[in-house]
């Protein structure tokens, strides 16, 4: 009797895993078509490097550029905050599924180097699966500016993977003229977080809490755009800037020198 129970858990066991197997890839599909359609960089990490740099550049953009910003002059990413930033990661998070939804995403990061110019880019990505409903797609476009050289090296230089949060604060960053304002103003309190975050949902800035998201480095799109196994450290430190990320730099400078 006891046998034959153990055979029915089994069997409910595996019934209950390919289901969850089947919804997961579900979702993922979901998350892959959602991102094509709203021309984004795909969640799953085996996308063009150079086709992500300049879907980075597109979503940059949207953080700096006043004609790009649909939300306002008032909610872009304060030029006086670019100046002193030590890195950016600008990457997508795309969320899609029902009762499991997956979540992914991939960008690149950015960092300043020994000469403070900017440095060749490093692919970056982010995901996994969760529970809960969620109708249709939810789509985030994520710019980190790191503050300190500390964050820079705690976070992407020493490649693998890192947990946003813990031993380096992570909050939203100020905006706009108010957000010049404050800093100048209030520098103690500025200089308190080591990463500030940048979120939009749909065009609209959005106050979405990325403390505990996993970033990973992705090796092979790295490899893939270098033509050889290279690290995060020695493509943010020694690497010169590819040609493909003009258009990225473009958009960095761009911020930059906008005058409020």
């Amino acid at each position: 009797m006891g046998g034959m129970q153990q055979k029915k858990a089994g069997k409910k066991a595996t019934e209950a895993g390919k289901r969850f197997q089947e919804t997961a890839t579900v979702a993922t599909r979901q998350m892959q078509e959602s991102a094509k359609n709203a021309n984004i960089s795909s969640p799953i990490p085996d996308t063009n490097a150079a086709e992500d740099l300049k879907k980075a550049a597109h979503l940059l953009s949207g953080f700096v550029d006043k004609e790009e910003n649909e939300a306002g002059f008032d909610n872009i990413i304060p030029p006086e905050i670019l100046r002193k930033a030590r890195g950016l990661a600008i990457y997508t998070v795309v969320k899609a599924g029902f009762i499991v939804s997956a979540r992914g995403g991939s960008g690149v990061v950015v960092v300043r180097n020994q000469d403070n110019q900017w440095s060749a880019p490093s692919f970056i990505a982010t995901g996994g699966v969760g529970f809960g409903a969620l109708a249709g797609a939810d789509i985030t476009d994520i710019v980190l500016v790191l503050m300190t050289d500390e964050a820079v090296e705690t976070t992407f230089v020493q490649g693998g993977s890192v947990t946003l949060g813990g031993g380096l604060s992570v909050s939203a960053g100020p905006v706009g003229v108010g957000g010049e304002v404050g800093m100048s103003a209030n520098t103690q309190t500025t200089s308190t977080s080591s990463i500030y975050s940048y979120t939009k949902s749909k065009g609209l800035f959005a106050g979405v809490s990325i403390e505990g998201t996993v970033l990973l480095e992705r090796k092979e799109a790295n490899a893939a755009f270098y033509g050889r196994a290279i690290s995060a450290a020695e493509i943010l430190r020694t690497i010169p800037q590819p040609p493909e990320a003009l258009e990225l730099y473009t958009v960095i400078e761009k911020g930059l020198s906008r005058e409020l």
